[in-house]
């Protein structure tokens, strides 16, 4: 084996093993010596291949968010050409998918559960910006499905209402919470996408259902307005 192959091979086991000690230990209380006791190398392995803990923290949050997009991603394989529906579908699909991997992603979400009761501040940009592309794609599907008369701020709640009903299959403390009061598990994802997904479209219909109301209305009282305006200028030249 070359001395560059050896060097990648190390520097993926100190990732690997990284994702592991802060997953267990939390950022604060992880330290070189143990990842690297882990990960069978120098205690300098850290330093060297990412210049220092805060990188290594940021590289692991990015590795384990690539691999769920890999496992899960959100478009779920679906062209932009899809009908909005379906696109939706295989959204709610893959957070739930996510959600009920711990093999493969808990250690993920016990990093972000962390952030989120004893934040370090360390990943606030990485967060934000994988948050903010999550948004862009189900905000797309969901002005698709209420159309151009819908308020942006009623687009947006409904992001919200479906984004919490998937949450709460997250994965809580010694694996109670939510999904241990309504008996949620693995087997459930199909089920549980397919019906968050009636449900949401339900609530979807109604909001596009009062938007055309509203705008038709709007047009209404408009016309009302200029018709009077009319025919005051009318009896004002008699």
């Amino acid at each position: 084996m070359s001395d560059r192959r050896r060097g990648q091979d190390t520097k993926e086991r100190v990732l690997e093993e990284a994702c592991k000690v802060f997953a267990e230990k939390g950022y604060r209380d992880a330290t070189h010596a143990e990842i690297c006791r882990r990960a069978s190398t120098n205690a300098a392995a850290v330093n060297y291949y990412f210049e220092s803990k805060e990188a290594l923290y940021r590289a692991v949050f990015e590795h384990l968010t690539q691999k769920a997009e890999s496992l899960y991603p959100l478009d779920g394989g679906l062209s932009a050409t899809t009908v909005p529906a379906e696109r939706l579908r295989a959204f709610i699909h893959a957070h739930l998918s996510r959600m009920f991997d711990p093999e493969r992603l808990g250690y993920l979400h016990r990093i972000r559960m962390a952030e989120m009761f004893d934040a370090t501040g360390l990943l606030v940009e990485p967060l934000n910006r994988r948050l903010a592309q999550d948004r862009e794609h189900v905000l797309r599907i969901l002005r698709e499905l209420l159309g151009p008369e819908a308020l942006q701020r009623e687009v947006e709640w409904c992001e919200l209402s479906i984004v919490g009903q998937c949450f709460m299959a997250i994965p809580g403390p010694d694996e109670k919470g939510p999904r241990v009061i309504f008996g949620l598990n693995a087997t459930e994802v199909d089920h549980l996408a397919d019906h968050i997904l009636m449900f949401s479209l339900a609530g979807v219909e109604a909001i596009r259902r009062k938007s055309k109301e509203r705008l038709a209305l709007a047009q209404i009282v408009s016309e009302a307005d200029t018709n009077g305006l009319r025919k005051q200028d009318d009896e004002f030249q008699h």
